[in-house]
């Protein structure tokens, strides 16, 4: 690191990737002090040959924030100012009333959670079949139907003197007889109709399923320095 670069106190850190380190509160004879924030259980000593540049309000490092924080440098380093680098000692954080040194930091938790959500489609429930048969049986019918009967009567003479030419000749007498015979012919009538009607009917189905969410749980674990002290 140039000699020459000014650090300022309450300056930010970032790693070479870019990330927030933390804030620079103080140094020492070869390293900057950086301060634990809400994301740190305890401040860094970072060496200053770990420094790439500076500027008025921030601190680059060579190294990235993981690679930082993974170097044992939360351990303090007992050193002397001994380089000679001009160090500016304006401290440009909040400060309180009392003087102590407040760099609020914000973690935003996203919390969520499932809900269910339905959509309908359309399925195949089953189908109706309709089926028309020719089924065969029997029927009688009563047709009322006249002939025709030929009848012969002996009936008792009279006694009249019969003429010689009109008696005893042979000969056949025919006499028609008729009747009425039943023909049977077929006709189609109409005994009825099958109508099918389709309709939709409306029902509520109730679908559950297990669904996730997020329960965030803060334990405070930081211990009143007013009361530690008394």
């Amino acid at each position: 690191m140039d000699m020459q670069q000014t650090l300022i106190q309450g300056a930010t850190v970032y790693g070479a990737d870019g990330e927030k380190v933390g804030t620079m509160r103080t140094y020492g004879g070869s390293y900057i002090v950086v301060e634990k924030g809400f994301f740190f259980p305890k401040d860094y000593y970072i060496p200053l040959n770990a420094i790439r540049e500076t500027t008025d309000d921030a601190v680059y490092l060579s190294v990235t924030k993981d690679e930082a924080l993974n170097q044992g440098w939360d351990q303090e380093q007992v050193d002397t100012w001994s380089t000679g680098q001009d160090v500016d000692t304006t401290d440009r954080s909040t400060t309180t009333g009392s003087g102590d040194d407040v760099d609020d930091e914000t973690l935003t938790v996203p919390v969520h959670e499932e809900h269910l959500a339905a959509s309908k489609r359309q399925a195949e429930a089953g189908e109706v079949t309709i089926s028309k048969q020719v089924v065969t049986q029997q029927e009688t019918i009563e047709v009322p139907v006249t002939e025709e009967r030929v009848r012969v009567e002996w009936r008792e003479p009279t006694g009249e003197v019969t003429a010689d030419g009109d008696v005893f000749e042979e000969g056949v007498i025919e006499i028609p007889v008729s009747r009425e015979e039943v023909d049977v012919s077929k006709r189609t009538v109409q005994t009825g109709e099958v109508q099918v009607t389709k309709e939709r009917q409306q029902r509520t189905e109730q679908v559950t399923d297990s669904v996730r969410r997020e329960v965030v749980d803060v334990e405070d674990t930081t211990e009143d320095v007013g009361t530690a002290n008394r």
